[in-house]
Formats: structure tokens, C-alpha cells, sequence
């Protein structure tokens, strides 16, 4: 048993890791055009709703500030989506059954977009919570197998690529996490 579960684990870091190096080969071909956030982050919560409302009873938020009509961003769409699903994949498999997940999307004062994804899971054990967006970085001894410890970092990288900045904490408010990133004004 504990070999086939690090077996697993290993067949999972090396595809997730030859993954990453063949995005950062074509993220260099890629070129950045202005798009609009929130239907992208619209799209991506609709895609996830209808697999794990019915699957584990868990509904994903989608709050925007309604004054605002667009969130346009200069990006490249589909590594847009990539962080998206990664974000909504992690704070989902931290969080219990029959929870929920909120994606805000707003304007700051100085005509920033922040993107905020908070779920209702645990939240973050780390003191130092930079570490979580290193590679192969995994805080999972129960799931250690199912994931590598690529996510957090492929999203940090793919922020950069985007001039952003991320974030995370644990939530105030109630149990679990927020991860924040704050994108460029256009």
C-alpha cells in the first residue's frame, strides 16, 4: 500500500512537472491581449458548479461589484483559466462536502483588479505562508498522492507573467482560506 501510494505520487509530480516546463516553453510564444476577467472567471465557476454541486454538494460564489461592467485585464486567456481552475481545484479540495467557495471580483481605488477566492476548508497551518506558493510544496498527508505540490507555484508564476501580485491567508471571518491576487491596471 505504501508503495503503490508514492508510486502515485511520483507518476503525479513528474507529469504535473512536465507539464509546467512545456507551459513556461509556450508561454514565451504567447502573446498578452486585453480581456475581460470576468467572463473568463464566469465561464471557469459554471464549468466547476456543474461537476462538484452534484459530485460533493459543494457551490462556488461568483460575487462582483455590480457598477462595474468590466474587468479588463491585460493577459493571455487561457493561462487566465489556468489559474482560475487551479485556485477553484485547491480551495475545493480543502473544503468539506456540501460547503461553499467565493469568487470576488472587484476594483480598487486605484483601478486594480483584485480576484479573491476564499473557501471554507481548514485553512492554512503554515506560519510562513509564502512557502505555500513554492514547488512541490504540498501541506496534504491524507490526499499526498493526488497532488505534487505544482499548483500554488504554477499559479504564482503565471501571476508574475501577468504582472500581479498573490497572496494568502486564512479567513477572519470563519474558517478556511483566501488566496488574493491583485492585477494590473490596463
Amino acid at each position: 500500500q505504501i508503495l503503490s501510494h508514492d508510486v502515485e505520487r511520483i507518476e503525479r509530480l513528474i507529469t504535473d512537472y512536465s507539464q509546467m516546463l512545456k507551459d513556461e516553453v509556450a508561454l514565451s510564444n504567447e502573446k498578452m491581449q486585453i480581456i475581460d476577467l470576468k467572463n473568463i472567471i464566469s465561464s471557469v465557476v459554471d464549468d466547476f458548479n456543474n461537476i462538484y454541486v452534484e459530485k460533493r454538494g459543494i457551490k462556488i460564489l461568483l460575487k462582483l461589484n455590480n457598477d462595474i461592467n468590466e474587468f479588463k485585464i491585460l493577459g493571455i486567456e487561457n493561462r487566465i483559466e489556468q489559474i482560475i481552475a487551479n485556485l477553484l481545484d485547491n480551495a475545493i479540495s480543502f473544503s468539506e462536502d456540501n460547503k461553499k467557495v467565493l469568487v470576488e471580483i472587484k476594483k480598487n481605488e486605484d483601478g486594480k483588479i483584485i480576484l479573491k477566492v476564499i473557501d471554507q476548508g481548514k485553512g492554512f497551518k503554515e506560519k510562513k505562508l509564502n512557502k505555500i506558493f513554492d514547488r512541490f510544496y504540498s501541506n496534504r498527508p491524507d490526499k499526498f498522492g493526488k497532488h505534487s505540490g505544482l499548483g500554488l507555484n504554477i499559479v504564482k508564476n503565471l501571476v508574475d507573467l501577468h504582472g500581479g501580485s498573490i497572496t494568502a491567508a486564512n479567513n477572519t471571518h470563519q474558517s478556511g482560506a483566501m488566496v488574493e491576487i491583485v492585477f494590473p491596471k490596463v
